[in-house]
């Protein structure tokens, strides 16, 4: 399978150097991890990022700084193997379709995931990121043959495809293609006839529909 669509160079660079929102950072994480040429463009960028730190001239730590800082690096640790060993527990027959940053949010198998109408023929659940969080993260299921109404943004908005295929103004997405989009992009993907496309969906603000009632649904929706 060939990855035709990736995520735009200043994603990339924001990824490397740890700055994008929570959101972004696991919808692109998602795709990187499948993407061998935007595994290469981040691993120049934190090259680069390295370069620039090295030419900067050093500042003493304070007392007990490395210390500090080894018992958060090993605290972090243990959480990452507490939560590799819960993920495996509860992927389930259909869990390789969700990246496992987000079954670890989900906390339930794919098959238990709580969908709310969202449209005809779309469906979606909000990820809980917490309230501080400054972007939205949610799984969006479209039916097979059904089209999301015509749209544009009003910030940034990036969609990985984990399941199926649809097509747009942009050409065609299908598994772990990303559609990494600004405000001035306006499309309306439709899924293709032989499966459900199941997209993991970031945002920074809602979408702005043309059409007068997905924007008078839109409030309930929450997308």
């Amino acid at each position: 399978m060939t990855i035709m669509h990736h995520l735009d160079e200043s994603t990339i660079v924001s990824f490397a150097a740890g700055s994008l929102p929570a959101a972004f950072a696991i919808v692109a994480s998602g795709h990187i991890d499948h993407c061998a040429c935007c595994r290469d463009k981040v691993a120049r960028a934190q090259r680069l990022g390295g370069a620039i730190l090295d030419s900067v001239e050093p500042v003493a730590l304070s007392q007990g700084a490395a210390n500090n800082l080894l018992e958060r690096l090993e605290a972090d640790d243990r959480k990452l193997k507490a939560s590799k060993t819960s993920v495996q527990a509860s992927a389930g027959a259909d869990g390789d379709v969700i990246p496992a940053a987000v079954r670890r949010l989900l906390d339930v198998p794919f098959s238990d995931i709580r969908w709310k109408k969202a449209g005809r023929g779309i469906s979606t659940c909000q990820i809980d990121l917490g309230e501080k969080a400054a972007s939205k993260l949610f799984l969006m299921k479209i039916a097979a043959g059904s089209a999301v109404p015509e749209h544009g943004h009003t910030g940034h908005e990036v969609t990985l495809i984990l399941s199926g295929a649809y097509n747009d103004q942009c050409g065609r997405f299908a598994r772990w293609d990303v559609a990494d989009l600004d405000p001035d992009v306006e499309h309306q993907p439709i899924v293709e006839d032989s499966a459900d496309c199941i997209c993991l969906v970031a945002v920074e603000r809602p979408a702005r529909f043309k059409g007068l009632l997905p924007r008078l649904f839109q409030p309930m929706v929450g997308i």
